[in-house]
């Protein structure tokens, strides 16, 4: 898709590291969060709307609406975050074209083991990057720009 500089995982969504190291290492002038719970949680909205730069725009869809919103051609140079990878193995699904995914982050909670550092995942979310990375979709780990790329296949597959 052309105009779209990063999709990322990262369940904290917008905070330090994307808003500084991310948004200016990509260019970026948008930020689109695709997560349902969030955009029907008027505060959330209201706090991230809050934590992005003024010059940079921000929209907060739910996996539906995303669909319909990346059907037209991505105006600005745009950052996707989502929560889990089955929000992008959703919109996937439903035609956005989506290259390659950055795990920057998901933390360790019920349910997660440790895969790689600070990142943990589900079973149900290691299926569904396997079910992307099944439709040539490049999927790593990169932290900050400056790091180097770990390859998602290699952990899921040990």
């Amino acid at each position: 898709m052309e105009n779209l500089v990063l999709t990322r995982i990262d369940d904290r969504l917008i905070h330090g590291q994307v808003m500084t190291a991310w948004i200016k290492n990509k260019n970026a002038d948008q930020v689109v969060i695709v997560d349902d719970g969030v955009a029907k949680d008027d505060f959330m909205i209201n706090v991230l709307e809050n934590a992005v730069p003024d010059n940079i725009a921000i929209g907060i869809f739910s996996k539906e609406d995303a669909v319909e919103f990346f059907s037209e051609p991505l105006e600005a140079p745009t950052i996707i975050l989502a929560k889990v990878p089955q929000t992008l193995e959703y919109l996937i699904d439903h035609g956005i074209d989506i290259s390659e995914i950055d795990l920057g982050g998901m933390g360790a909670k019920q349910g997660r083991e440790r895969l790689y550092h600070t990142i943990s995942t589900s079973p149900e979310e290691n299926e569904s990057f396997k079910r992307i990375l099944s439709k040539g979709i490049d999927a790593f780990i990169q932290i900050m720009p400056q790091n180097d790329k770990v390859k998602l296949s290699e952990l899921l597959n040990k």
